[in-house]
């Protein structure tokens, strides 16, 4: 397993529990306290963020690290 397969791989298991974030803040059963509210949407803000950065670092290395599987 290549370094940048495993970043991928981590980013894709941070933008699924971000999903399931945002999915959870919007079911209309659950009523969710506006601060929990702003802390949901924070926290994906900061995984899409992180993602936008390791997806560029990823793409402008151009490099083969590998790591031990």
């Amino acid at each position: 397993m290549t370094l940048v397969t495993w970043k991928v791989e981590m980013m894709l298991l941070a933008i699924s529990q971000a999903r399931l974030l945002c999915e959870m803040s919007l079911l209309e059963d659950k009523k969710i306290e506006p601060e929990q509210l702003r802390k949901n949407v924070a926290t994906i803000q900061s995984v899409l963020a992180d993602t936008q950065d390791t997806l560029e670092s990823v793409l402008c290395s151009g490099s083969d690290n590998s790591i031990s599987e």
